[in-house]
């Protein structure tokens, strides 16, 4: 079984067995109230405590990571629809793309899990003198401003606002502004045929490829496809059953991930079109990928303690307070999952391991060589017990430092 705190997610050793599979997040606020929410099918369960952010969905079928995530993710929103319908209180999940636990199930085993998503910021800069044939110094002249376009509002309302989704529907209209100055669509043409016709004479300007996973992929296509059909089309619907709602069929890792790519897609072309500025060099994708599979190469683990230090910046050590750290006994290095993110797992059997399962766990770190690279702190504490495995599930995913907003609270 595993708790997250006091709540209980999912496992063999408690409630009679009955739930195979569960998912934890945190609310924006605490629950007044504790309160259990049952689906009409009673395939789900949603838990909220009292004084608690802990909001956990639990079921009896056995569920895979992808299915635990995308389907427990949307249970859990529906829950708080009732919630705020009844009056009780209204909230939404924090942050849910970065950080979630829970128990799935694979080839027979049951693994309780951690999976966090780590920003690492980088940043490239180049300075240039420029002096005459006597050595004096020549100021460059300033940036021209930028000229004023209707993407622009799209793009301040985007960049201003707390919520996810919202932001990335007025980011998409920014980019259809911007296109659609660029290259004006005629009436007789579908949106699609004319936001490929678009990308394609923007291309022969802008190097696209650069915003590519592996820039060798035809961007046309790529941008078409990641951000057109997979993500534009789910959320700009308001008739059902087309529509889907926000918050609800696509993940947030799924539209964050959209996000961060489409505002450097939308800078770039603004960029050179309308003098927008790039606010600095980028570390492309490819090159992110490239230096995180060398710092793999020369060793990576991921660790676990009991120890409940809050992480601090200063942090150089796994247990600050000096308690027993555990090393996974694997530690994998997957690559790039997408653009511009790579993932490490650590994995572990249990079932002979129990002595280090006694305490709550609550910080989960990776390591290469002698530094520390993340630490991640589950608040509650985690209790591992009647599962086949744990698993640690770290990304780490680019953050250009130089670049615009890419973080939203729900």
């Amino acid at each position: 079984m595993a708790f997250l705190g006091k709540t209980f997610i999912a496992g063999t050793e408690f409630l009679d067995g009955k739930f195979k599979s569960g998912i934890s997040f945190s609310t924006s606020r605490k629950s007044p109230i504790s309160y259990t929410y049952e689906t009409p099918n009673s395939n789900w369960q949603v838990e909220f405590q009292k004084n608690s952010t802990d909001v956990v969905a639990r079921t009896p079928q056995v569920f895979s990571f992808e299915q635990l995530q995308s389907q427990g993710f949307e249970i859990i929103q529906s829950a708080l629809d009732i919630l705020s319908v009844k009056g009780v209180f209204s909230t939404n999940l924090e942050n849910p793309a970065r950080s979630n636990n829970g128990v799935y199930c694979t080839n027979g085993k049951s693994i309780a899990y951690v999976y966090s998503l780590l920003d690492l910021g980088m940043n490239m800069s180049v300075n240039m003198t420029q002096t005459d044939s006597s050595g004096n110094v020549i100021n460059p002249p300033l940036p021209p401003e930028p000229v004023w376009n209707e993407s622009f509002r799209y793009y301040r309302l985007s960049q201003s606002s707390t919520d996810l989704f919202e932001a990335y529907r007025n980011l998409f209209l920014a980019f259809e502004a911007l296109l659609n100055h660029i290259c004006p669509k005629n009436r007789r043409e579908g949106e699609g045929a004319w936001l490929r016709r678009s990308l394609g004479i923007i291309n022969s300007r802008v190097n696209l490829s650069q915003f590519t996973q592996t820039e060798n992929e035809d961007p046309i296509d790529y941008i078409f496809n990641s951000q057109y059909r997979d993500i534009r089309c789910n959320l700009q619907h308001a008739k059902f059953p087309s529509a889907t709602l926000p918050h609800s069929l696509l993940g947030p890792s799924e539209v964050k991930q959209a996000y961060s790519e489409l505002v450097k897609i939308w800078r770039s072309i603004a960029g050179d079109y309308l003098n927008v500025p790039t606010a600095g060099g980028v570390v492309t994708y490819a090159g992110f990928e490239h230096m995180m599979a060398n710092v793999s190469e020369q060793g990576v683990s991921l660790f676990y303690t009991s120890d409940n230090s809050p992480p601090q910046k200063q942090d150089t050590k796994i247990s600050p307070n000096g308690k027993p750290a555990y090393e996974c006994i694997s530690t994998k290095y997957k690559g790039q999952t997408k653009p511009g993110v790579i993932r490490l797992v650590g994995y572990e059997d249990t079932s002979e391991l129990e002595e280090q399962y006694i305490n709550p766990i609550y910080r989960f770190c990776s390591k290469a060589e002698s530094a520390l690279i993340g630490v991640v702190y589950v608040e509650q504490g985690m209790i591992v017990s009647g599962v086949d495995g744990l698993e640690i599930i770290q990304e780490y995913r680019l953050i250009n430092s130089s670049q615009p907003k890419t973080e939203f609270k729900t």
